[in-house]
């Protein structure tokens, strides 16, 4: 099973509980595709990865020589004496296009993949380059990783947590799931972000269960159960406000998984 954590924005505790159901869970290999702030090795207290290597992934355009083109770039990158700004370049090729004899598009250090042992199994990761672009192509590639790992292990489930919000590497880490953890903060920016976060995992055909988290008021939470099983999600749980759980690193799993339905979510 593929069991993908999101939240819709950032701060709705999504990492928390994600490191908790990796503890709850067995045979499962783990996956950060929070690419650009990945922190559910801190969260499992994994502090060294025992394998960390060069991701290639992106690619900017270098200026060969020639005559500059400036409006060869529609991102602006190209500088009036034709060298390129790379923090503008997308990488889209435009400039190798419309002026091969000046301009090639080549492969840059883009990001870092780490691999960790943890007490609740082997966790793949990754640190994006700030200011590098394709997030959603790491997240693709650690997955890839991860998959690989989990045939050799012979684990059964796969439990990613994944980025804030409905970008790239949201879209990455739902590909293929069998169902998603949607993380609720009862805020009126948590349940507008999640909203959207439906309308995403709807889109790709992927069923979802809610955890409705940092609960502080209860007829709020009701309101809140209520229309996300209106929108087709499974009700999971809720899980009051709690400094300890906030202060808890490693992440201790006991409060949290014992609020919320573990074997409901899965079996789903």
């Amino acid at each position: 099973m593929i069991l993908t954590v999101l939240s819709g924005k950032g701060g709705a505790g999504k990492t928390t509980i994600t490191a908790s159901l990796a503890q709850a869970m067995k045979n499962a290999v783990l996956v950060d595709a929070d690419v650009d702030t990945p922190n559910l090795a801190l969260a499992l207290g994994a502090e060294e990865p025992v394998e960390r290597r060069e991701w290639r992934g992106a690619f900017v355009a270098r200026f060969k020589g020639g005559t500059p083109r400036p409006d060869a770039c529609p991102f602006g990158a190209i500088r009036d004496d034709g060298s390129v700004n790379e923090l503008l370049c997308e990488g889209c090729g435009a400039c190798a296009k419309m002026a091969p004899e000046s301009y090639e598009l080549i492969p840059v250090l883009a990001g870092y993949v780490e691999v960790y042992k943890t007490n609740a199994g082997t966790l793949v990761s990754a640190d994006l380059v700030p200011g590098r672009s394709g997030s959603g192509k790491l997240v693709y590639e650690i997955r890839r990783i991860a998959e690989d790992i989990a045939q050799k292990e012979g684990a059964k489930h796969m439990l990613i947590d994944g980025a804030a919000g409905r970008g790239c590497p949201v879209i990455a880490s739902i590909r293929g799931a069998d169902r998603a953890l949607l993380v609720i903060e009862d805020s009126v920016t948590g349940v507008n972000d999640a909203k959207w976060a439906v309308g995403v995992l709807k889109h790709f055909n992927v069923p979802f269960s809610f955890v409705i988290n940092k609960v502080l008021d209860e007829s709020r939470a009701k309101k809140i159960r209520e229309e996300f099983e209106g929108l087709g999600g499974t009700y999971a749980g809720e899980i009051p406000y709690m400094e300890e759980i906030v202060r808890t690193y490693p992440v201790d799993p006991k409060p949290i998984l014992k609020r919320i339905d573990v074997e409901g979510i899965l079996q789903s």
